[in-house]
């Protein structure tokens, strides 16, 4: 526990400087930028509201949970987008004191760092005996590259607990005791109800581990296993269902299955893993195969390196030794074993060529060798493979050898990589002959039809491969030199894989809007209208205008943690088809009053916001001119900010 804590205090001070100068501004500066993260930000103090009025007495907040203040009068807003409930719990304490949710968001996003350090070193500390291995291992996982590109998006960072998920099973096989798999089991819970991605995701995996860990230590007949685990698996799911059912109501009216074509947009290319985030300071211009949406997954130098040396260097058996039984098998010739495995090793090579080029022809002079057809490659190559371990008892030592040390964590990661590429895999942009598992679970599981990104297998790729590196990392670690050369990769590592100095504040560009302060104020110090708003009767319902953008709704979202009046604005993973229809009628209010006022009524609307100032030209002044026309009465102004009566 001693080491434990240390690889903790050494995470805590790397996540501090490689998110330089976020530190600085913890209470007033956003992580990474004013978009995803301002939503996040909204979320946990909605969450955090709820859990003090159910504190406090208020048992109806229950049954209204989801009944979020946005998109008025839709319901179950809350669902429209993660409800990240673990993530609010773990900071309720700090809301509680501080009532600063700026505060409780970048404590949040910057546990995800520590915690995913600390549950990674812990598992592979507990497979390889090595420490070092496991601080280099949590080291990987916490600050993948991946991570850097999804610094907006805390729920896709909050795959803290899938390395507490096989360290706590990885215990239970070990010690045989309850307790480790009570704990696996909270931490999958944790998990998927972090990120609805990832309890798709990630949940199979879990489950196949645990099976591996069956199968790997001989307990494939033990009653008391199995009970144990299937115990565990419905207590996961019994808790898990109930967060489940809100989503499951709006399944038709909201959350339709997406389009084959966009879910294969958000999909990984075969490029994808050649291409680096831009903001890395080494490799963001260097490599840069095939850029596009999602699609910047570039692994890293180092994690790669370790990771072919833990598959190919760890725990290597050499010639196992022939059993009785073996002996007596007579093994067949050796020359047809070889030559079947010098067949499978160039189909596989043969698929790989094509992955990467789609299409290659060989010329032989005499004949020509056409590579194209990546699925009928593997399966030959699986074909032959399957010959050798049926004729050979050493290979089939060797095999099981391999598999009952590391071989899930290679499995994994390929079936990562595969899903990772979506309904329709493809190199380049252009289609690849290459069956697609995705497809099955996009039209035969529930849930994936709703997901849009397949590319976030991205980050079960990352935990596999950090698994990996930390059993090369284990292999160096015996060697004299190893320590410093593990030195050297950790200080590689990190140069390869940050960005400093770190995002805050980030803001995009607009030509049709003044952009907005690029900063937020916590509560205590947010500007006077939202503190008048909140003076208003307590069934007010507002509008913020302009509507329809996202920068100036999220802030409508973040600033109604002061008044907590609902609000007609709104941002999400969707939206309501209510909120399209008023988007337009509100686009340029001046030249339709009549209508923009009728679709402000329809919406509830009980008073407006006007941030005139965000308006080019006269069009701010304008639209509250008009309101004030159509008899809207102004209650209050500060600067160009204006609060307005509706008229009904």
């Amino acid at each position: 526990m001693q080491r434990a804590s240390h690889a903790l205090a050494a995470y805590i001070v790397i996540t501090i400087a490689a998110t330089w100068p976020l530190a600085l501004g913890l209470g007033r500066d956003i992580a990474w930028d004013l978009g995803d993260s301002v939503l996040v930000t909204w979320i946990l103090a909605w969450d955090c509201e709820q859990f003090r009025a159910i504190l406090g007495g208020d048992f109806s907040r229950l049954a209204t949970f989801f009944d979020a203040n946005i998109f008025y009068p839709a319901p179950l807003t809350l669902a429209y987008s993660e409800h990240l409930i673990p993530q609010a719990l773990q900071i309720f304490p700090v809301y509680l004191v501080t009532g600063n949710p700026i505060l409780c968001y970048n404590l949040a996003f910057l546990s995800t760092f520590v915690l995913s350090g600390l549950g990674m070193y812990l598992l592979v500390r507990e497979l390889t005996g090595n420490a070092l291995a496991g601080f280099i291992a949590g080291l990987v996982f916490a600050f993948a590259p991946y991570r850097v590109a999804q610094s907006s998006h805390m729920q896709v960072l909050s795959a803290q607990w899938m390395p507490f998920v096989f360290y706590g099973l990885t215990r239970y096989f070990e010690t045989r005791r309850v307790q480790p798999l009570a704990w696996a089991s909270v931490a999958l819970v944790v998990q998927n109800l972090s990120c609805g991605y990832y309890l798709l995701f990630f949940s199979p995996f879990a489950a196949i581990y645990a099976l591996w860990e069956v199968w790997r230590r001989g307990l494939l007949r033990d009653r008391r296993t199995w009970m144990m685990l299937c115990g565990a698996g419905a207590l996961v799911a019994v808790v898990t269902a109930p967060f489940l059912l809100p989503y499951a109501a709006l399944r038709n009216e909201v959350w339709g299955a997406r389009t084959i074509a966009e879910v294969s947009r958000f999909s990984a290319d075969v490029y994808s893993y050649a291409t680096a985030f831009s903001e890395q300071r080494i490799w963001g211009r260097l490599v840069h195969a095939y850029p596009k949406a999602e699609g910047e997954l570039f692994p890293g130098a180092v994690p790669l390196l370790l990771a072919l040396a833990g598959i190919v260097l760890w725990g290597n058996p050499g010639s196992p030794r022939r059993s009785r039984e073996t002996a007596k098998a007579g093994p067949a010739p050796r020359w047809l074993v070889t030559t079947l495995a010098a067949l499978a090793v160039l189909h596989a090579t043969g698929a790989v060529i094509a992955i990467v080029m789609r299409r290659v022809t060989i010329d032989f002079w005499l004949f020509e060798v056409r590579l194209g057809n990546v699925s009928q490659l593997l399966l030959r190559a699986a074909i032959l493979l399957g010959l050798v371990l049926l004729l050979s008892p050493d290979a089939r030592a060797r095999a099981a050898a391999f598999m009952k040390s590391r071989g899930f964590f290679v499995c994994a990661l390929v079936a990562a990589w595969w899903l990772s590429l979506g309904p329709s895999p493809a190199a380049l942009g252009r289609p690849l002959d290459l069956a697609s598992p995705y497809l099955l679970l996009y039209e035969y599981v529930p849930g994936f039809g709703g997901l849009r990104v397949p590319a976030r297998f991205a980050m079960i790729v990352a935990l596999m491969l950090s698994v990996l590196a930390g059993y090369g990392a284990a292999w160096f670690a015996t060697r004299r030199w190893g320590r410093f050369l593990l030195a050297a990769c950790a200080l590689a590592f990190l140069a390869e894989a940050t960005s400093l100095p770190f995002t805050v504040n980030g803001m995009g560009e607009t030509r049709r809007y003044n952009l907005p302060e690029a900063r937020l104020y916590r509560p205590a110090r947010a500007p006077a209208i939202y503190k008048e708003a909140a003076r208003l009767p307590a069934d007010s319902v507002l509008v913020e205008l302009p509507l329809g953008y996202p920068d100036f709704d999220l802030r409508a979202m973040y600033y109604s943690i002061v008044h907590h009046r609902p609000i007609l604005n709104g941002y999400s993973g969707v939206f309501p088809l209510s909120y399209g229809r008023l988007t337009f009628a509100l686009s340029e209010l001046p030249r339709h009053p009549e209508l923009s006022l009728d679709a402000l009524r329809q919406g509830g609307a009980t008073h407006a916001i006007v941030h005139e100032g965000a308006f080019l030209d006269t069009e701010g002044t304008d639209t509250s001119a008009w309101l004030r026309r159509l008899g809207a009465r102004e209650v209050f102004r500060n600067g160009t900010d204006v609060l307005l009566t509706v008229p009904r």
